[in-house]
């Protein structure tokens, strides 16, 4: 009785509130929130605002608990709202990306694996717009494409625990990007406008 009083006065000092970073927070924080907004009642008499990315929380980016995100996600139906421009990207970037994401998606698991066997997607994939930067990557006087994919061999990549998966592609990223500076450093690469 004495946490639902304090809810109560919480609620009726702070009406509103907003978590930034959502995918953030833990199972405990979120009880925490709901308990003093109560957010599947939609309580017309307060707020709560939570912002977050899904796909921090699905590949447990600083911690994020993607059950704690899909039970936001589930008290909150009906009520999202998703921001449809890309203003840090280029044009192309964010084409590329939504062309990755669109034919993930058309998978029977959808992009980010939380669909299913019914077609009920937690996480469908949101296509953006880009208010496009006008900047490109340049390498010898070439454009860089907008998106590049590694792969392993099937033979190699069978056997591989995730792990090693993981470790494996931070050694090709670092690799690449310590080819990209050296390349930078000697005026061989760097952005410019389109």
């Amino acid at each position: 009785e004495h946490a639902s009083q304090l809810a109560a006065t919480l609620k009726n000092g702070m009406p509103v509130a907003l978590i930034d970073e959502f995918q953030d927070t833990d199972p405990i924080q979120y009880r925490i929130f709901d308990r003093i907004y109560q957010v599947a009642a939609n309580d017309k008499g307060s707020g709560l605002f939570l912002i977050g990315d899904p796909k921090q929380s699905i590949y447990s980016f600083r911690g994020a608990d993607i059950q704690t995100y899909l039970q936001a996600r589930r008290d909150t139906n009906g009520r999202h709202y998703t921001l449809d421009k890309n203003f840090r990207s280029t044009s192309a970037v964010v084409a590329a990306c939504n062309a990755f994401f669109a034919h993930a998606e058309q998978q029977p698991q959808g992009a980010f694996g939380y669909q299913d066997e019914q077609g009920n997607n937690q996480i469908p994939f949101v296509r953006v717009d880009a208010q496009g930067k006008e900047q490109q990557l340049w390498q010898h006087g070439q454009p860089v494409a907008p998106m590049t994919l590694w792969y392993f061999d099937a033979e190699d990549a069978s056997g591989l625990s995730s792990s090693d998966y993981r470790n494996q592609a931070a050694q090709v990223a670092a690799s690449q990007i310590v080819q990209w500076l050296n390349a930078g450093a000697v005026q061989h690469m760097g952005f410019g406008r389109t």
